[in-house]
């Protein structure tokens, strides 16, 4: 079968030109026609900004005609910004009392001793300039051997603050904590802890409903004291500062008990969990495993109790206490870290290197820290 082409060149050629041009015209008119709907969509969202803007600024000027009409505008916003500034004023706020528990860890006592007989700090600059007696007690009988291990001690001394926490990890309310009963730390066997009122309302923290109510201070204060004092405080659960780790009982020792998730108590890189603890900003804890043996636990504690200098003692000269006793009468300037004495800094705790401890804000204890000072040698300047 044959097909014959009777039609020209020419005229396939117009036909193709054609549909090609027809072609080109609808894609011009689509393109177009998108174009346009686009163009009349953002028109729209345009308009329907500008109402919005023009509500809404119909609206800012109402509430500022409102507040330019009330009389108490200028209380109002100096109140406003001075509870913004409380918790800033609460953080920066220092406590002075530790000042003297600081220095009851810093002196030695004993038959070795230095007593103070004036004192003078200062919270800005976060100093201790004071005047002070060595007495030597212990062989060789060196008054200057007692000042210059105490200076060299200061570059040692460390402190450590931190929180209590209950066995969630959520943290106790401090006024919920006691440390100290009858002016003296809470210790056992030379292991710190603290007792925590934890039936009284207000202070567990896993009850929502109690923490959120408005809570009386004062008899708060009261009922703490009652669950905590010496009659009461077998209702107080203990907790302790220092880990519970190498107990000669395993029942006890928080690296061998379970918590509720069936974990360890205490990991062997110090996390703690599933028992009230104490949750400490400067020590850190960890364990090494050798064999079936218990694990062989390590500290460090990053936080140091003064700053550079250090301590800086002048005018040491030979001088007779009133009972007789032959001193070193020196002046000395601690400088120590501002860290120490911020009230947002909670259970503040000085430590010196010989594991002497004195727990700040509540240990009131100053014994013969402080003396008469000692009058000059006759003959001797």
């Amino acid at each position: 079968m044959f097909e014959i082409n009777l039609v020209p060149d020419v005229k396939a050629e117009m036909i193709h030109a054609q549909k090609v041009r027809n072609f080109v015209f609808f894609l011009c008119f689509t393109v177009a026609a998108a174009a346009i709907g686009a163009v009349v969509f953002l028109v729209a969202i345009k308009a329907g900004q500008d109402i919005r803007m023009t509500s809404q600024d119909s609206s800012l000027k109402l509430m500022s005609e409102v507040l330019g009409e009330y009389d108490g505008l200028d209380e109002l916003l100096t109140i406003q910004d001075q509870l913004n500034k409380l918790e800033e004023v609460g953080n920066n706020k220092k406590v002075l009392s530790r000042v003297f528990n600081i220095l009851n860890t810093l002196l030695p006592t004993g038959e070795d001793r230095i007593s103070v007989s004036s004192l003078d700090i200062n919270l800005d600059e976060n100093t201790l300039a004071f005047e002070a007696q060595a007495y030597a007690g212990e062989e060789p009988k060196i008054n200057y051997r007692v000042l210059e291990a105490f200076s060299k001690s200061i570059a040692l001394m460390r402190y450590d603050y931190g929180r209590y926490v209950d066995e969630n990890g959520n943290e106790i309310p401090t006024r919920c904590i006691v440390e100290t009963q009858n002016g003296n730390a809470l210790t056992e066997n030379g292991a710190i802890y603290a007792l925590w009122a934890k039936n009284v309302k207000g202070c567990d923290p896993s009850k929502v409903e109690e923490t959120a109510t408005t809570i009386d201070e004062e008899a708060l204060a009261e009922e703490v004291e009652a669950a905590t004092s010496e009659e009461g405080s077998d209702e107080a659960v203990r907790i302790y500062r220092t880990p519970r780790i190498n107990q000669t009982n395993k029942a006890d020792d928080w690296y061998f008990m379970t918590n509720a998730s069936g974990g360890r108590v205490m990991e062997l890189d110090g996390t703690i969990s599933g028992v009230p603890h104490f949750e400490s900003q400067c020590i850190k804890y960890s364990g090494v495993v050798t064999g079936n043996e218990a694990p062989q636990w390590g500290s460090t504690n990053s936080c140091e109790l003064a700053q550079d200098p250090g301590i800086q003692v002048s005018d040491s000269t030979d001088a007779v206490e009133t009972g007789g006793d032959r001193v070193l009468r020196f002046n000395a300037i601690i400088y120590l870290n501002e860290e120490v004495f911020k009230f947002s800094n909670k259970h503040m705790l000085a430590i010196a290197p010989t594991g002497k401890t004195n727990v700040t804000d509540s240990f009131i204890q100053i014994g013969e820290m402080f003396a008469e000072r000692a009058e000059d040698v006759e003959g001797e300047k």
